[in-house]
């Protein structure tokens, strides 16, 4: 067997090398590794022969066999000899090192009311949703955060399973996770499902395998096995999930409260042991309504009695009093607004008007024949009457579907967990999703296909140590794991900013026309004017030009010459101009 490195562009054999004690260490969700030791007699004071963060790919036989960068440089010495001990990190590293961030749709400009908006990067996430707001699968959640690392520079790419990861999770709103704290995250509503390396290839490969996936690995008791443990893990079986969604709604002030329930199967019973029950909190809907009174009088400006309501100082002239001449509008909408506001919601006509007349009446001794008046208003089509609208709505977070069911496929067999020392002159080829079977004990364990969670494989002595059985990021105590991980689990309170940039389901449209009337009084022609005294109204100045006898005659201030005291003098009085005197 061949065994070569590739350092700076340079590939050499692992002795050329001075390499020994190579030992790769493959995780289920967790960081590949690579150790070697570089002999040197000088290993406390030399310089390190490999500088970190510093590419390494490792070759078998001339084929891919692993690849990474330098993650550690301690250097060793004892009595017997000096050497530096190197640690290469595959790609995991890069997941565990790069912070996760999603799109989020924000306001371009935040002054303005109607500023469009833009895409920008948070580490506050919202796992299970897209950038519009929407929902994702657990599959399109995990592409999403794989893209994310790719694209920041991980080397690597990725391969998930086919089947069984097309269903929707309850959202996650959390913040600053790695790449690969949030997989884990996501992959716990899929516990069957496992993340593993293939180095075979130019670029290492990112396996999403569920249990049932990959060619079983049958391994016989007499095929080189040198220990064995395994154990059924009974505990860890269920009969049945039931997941029980629950939401706050929200209205206007009210508050209630729904339950939905998600079972597999169907007719399972809670209460019997072995099911695991789950209360998960979802956004619950939320909307807002508005109303608005509105009072509304038919505009009629051929009545008296609707320019009286306008116009203070014709209320108290009796109807019968008040002709009204002539009369005209800008409006043609046949109402006005009394009370209340319109907005557009109504989707009823406003707009200014301006109501004119000519009018006539008698009051208080006096005789006005013509004169102008208007009146500015806001003109409608509304009725008086509650106008309501939905201001705002949020259907909150829908329920996913088949959660019930992937839970339960993935605790529904019993599995074996235990582990196992092969030795042999080379270390085996062995893939990590590829269930283990072992014939010659017990008859399960011939078909129990316990999933691999790490193996470790050293090179110069042929040894590999398996560690197998139910994931390892759950803990040994998995249903117990599970429902931890859901209690601290809150309903996404940033779920509606995400896409719109503000949070609001809809923005309240504010009122565009209020009430406003101003009044006017033109011009006025008077036929009588009366002066009284205020006591008793005996002592009267009555100016009648009816009392006029020639057409044309007009009353007005004119000078006039006197003589006072032997002296010439001009006075002012109130006359006609001369008219003949009719004789018989």
């Amino acid at each position: 067997m061949n065994w070569s490195l590739e350092y700076g562009g340079e590939e050499r054999s692992l002795a050329q090398w001075n390499l020994s004690e190579l030992v790769r260490t493959r995780m289920n969700q967790g960081r590949d590794t690579v150790a070697f030791r570089h002999g040197s007699g000088d290993a406390l004071t030399a310089a390190p022969a490999f500088a970190a963060f510093e590419s390494v790919r490792i070759f078998r036989d001339g084929n891919p066999w692993f690849s990474g960068i330098i993650t550690g440089l301690p250097a060793a010495g004892t009595a017997a000899g000096e050497g530096q001990n190197y640690v290469v990190s595959g790609p995991w590293w890069y997941l565990e090192n790069t912070i996760y961030q999603q799109a989020w749709n924000v306001v371009a400009d935040p002054s303005s009311g109607e500023s469009t908006l833009e895409t920008t990067w948070k580490s506050h996430l919202i796992l299970g949703q897209n950038v519009s707001g929407g929902t994702l699968t657990l599959r399109q959640q995990l592409v999403d955060i794989l893209d994310y690392a790719i694209a920041a520079g991980a080397p690597m790419d990725y391969q998930l399973a086919e089947s069984g990861l097309d269903f929707q999770f309850p959202m996650d709103e959390c913040r600053d996770l790695g790449c690969a704290e949030a997989l884990q995250r996501v992959l716990r509503w899929a516990p069957s499902f496992r993340l593993w390396f293939d180095y075979s290839e130019e670029i290492p490969v990112l396996h999403c395998t569920g249990c049932a996936g990959g060619t079983p690995w049958n391994l016989s008791l007499s095929d080189g096995v040198e220990s064995l443990a395994v154990a059924p893990q009974h505990g860890l079986q269920l009969v049945g999930v039931a997941v029980k969604y629950e939401r706050i709604h929200r209205s206007n002030g009210h508050v209630w409260r729904t339950l939905e329930v998600d079972r597999y199967p169907q007719n399972i019973s809670e209460t019997q042991p072995r099911v695991l029950v789950l209360t998960v909190e979802l956004a619950g809907s939320r909307s807002q309504h508005i109303s608005q009174k509105i009072t509304a009088r038919t505009v009629d400006a051929s009545s008296a009695r609707w320019w009286k309501l306008h116009l203070p100082a014709l209320a108290n002239i009796p109807d019968e009093d008040l002709e009204i001449l002539s009369h005209g509008r800008s409006s043609t909408l046949p109402r006005e607004l009394v009370d209340g506001c319109i907005a557009d919601w109504m989707a009823v006509e406003a707009e200014t008007d301006v109501v004119r007349a000519t009018v006539a009446y008698a009051a208080g001794g006096a005789i006005i024949t013509s004169q102008e008046v208007a009146v500015r208003l806001v003109a409608t089509d509304a009725t008086t009457r509650t106008y309501g609208h939905l201001a705002s709505f949020d259907g909150g977070e829908d329920s996913p579907v088949g959660l019930a069911q992937s839970l339960h496929e993935g605790f529904s067999s019993c599995p074996y967990a235990g582990s196992l020392r092969l030795v042999d002159p080379e270390v085996r080829d062995i893939s990590m999703g590829s269930p283990l079977n072992i014939a010659g004990g017990q008859t399960a364990w011939a078909t129990m296909g316990a999933e691999i969670q790490e193996c470790v494989e050293e090179v110069d002595t042929g040894t590999v140590r398996l560690r197998f059985g139910p994931p390892g990021h759950l803990g040994l105590q998995q249903l117990v794991q599970l429902t931890r991980m859901n209690r601290g689990r809150e309903a996404p309170a940033a779920a509606g900013i995400r896409g719109g940039g503000d949070g609001s389901a809809g923005s309240i449209e504010q009122p565009s026309r209020t009430p406003v009337e101003n009044s006017h009084v033109g011009a006025t022609v008077y036929a009588k004017i009366l002066l009284a005294n205020g006591e008793d109204g005996t002592r009267q100045i009555s100016l009648d030009a009816d009392l006029l006898p020639t057409p044309g005659l007009v009353l007005r201030p004119r000078e006039e010459f006197v003589a006072e005291n032997g002296i010439l003098r001009k006075r002012l009085a109130i006359a006609s101009q001369p008219y003949p005197v009719e004789t018989d």
